[in-house]
C-alpha cells in the first residue's frame, strides 16, 4: 500500500472536513498558515488533487458555474479516509529526526572568535524569543476563533520546543564561558 506524503496528508485532512473546490482549499491553506508546517503550496494543490484522484483517494464532481465555467469539487473517498487515518496514526507515533542549522555552527564554532560566537548565540536567542511571541499571538488568534484544541496544539508545541532551545543556549553559553 502506498504511503501518503505530508502534503497529501494535509490535503486529505482538509477534504475530510468537507468537499471543496481547489480555490477553497488554497484559501484554507493560506488562512490556517498550513504552508508553514507542510509542503503544501498553491501549485501543488492542483497537482496533488489530480494524483490523489488517480489513486482513488479523492473523488471529483464537475459543475458548471453561473458564469458558465467548469468548477471541480473534490471530496475524500472511503479509500482516502482509510489511508489518511493510517498516515495520521503513523505521524502520531513516529518521532522524526530534527536537523537544526545551529548545530553546524556549534560544531564549527572553534573557527571563529569566541566573542563572535557569544554575540551570535545571543542574537539567536533573541530571534527564538521573537518566534515564541509570534506563536503566542497565533495562540490568541486561535482562542479568539474558537479553534478546536487539537489544532491549537500546532501553535502550542513550537513554543515548548523554542523554550527548550533557549534553555539549551543558556546552558551551552554557561559551559562555553567557563572554558
Amino acid at each position: 500500500m502506498k504511503d501518503l506524503s505530508n502534503a497529501e496528508t494535509a490535503l486529505l485532512g482538509l477534504l475530510s472536513e468537507r468537499p471543496m473546490y481547489p480555490y477553497q482549499i488554497e484559501h484554507e491553506v493560506k488562512f490556517r498558515d498550513i504552508r508553514f508546517w507542510t509542503e503544501l503550496s498553491m501549485s501543488s494543490i492542483y497537482k496533488l488533487l489530480r494524483k490523489l484522484e488517480k489513486e482513488d483517494f479523492v473523488e471529483r464532481t464537475n459543475e458548471i458555474s453561473n458564469e458558465n465555467r467548469l468548477r471541480k469539487l473534490y471530496r475524500i473517498s472511503k479509500k482516502g479516509e482509510e489511508m489518511l487515518v493510517t498516515k495520521i496514526e503513523s505521524l502520531l507515533t513516529s518521532p522524526e529526526h530534527i536537523r537544526w542549522q545551529v548545530d553546524i555552527g556549534i560544531y564549527n564554532a572553534d573557527l571563529i572568535d569566541r566573542a563572535v560566537v557569544i554575540k551570535s548565540l545571543k542574537k539567536y536567542k533573541l530571534a527564538l524569543q521573537e518566534k515564541i511571541k509570534g506563536y503566542k499571538d497565533l495562540q490568541q488568534f486561535l482562542i479568539d476563533s474558537q479553534c478546536p484544541s487539537h489544532r491549537f496544539a500546532v501553535a502550542e508545541r513550537p513554543i515548548f520546543l523554542l523554550q527548550a532551545e533557549i534553555q539549551w543556549i543558556e546552558s551551552y553559553l554557561e559551559r562555553f564561558n567557563q572554558n
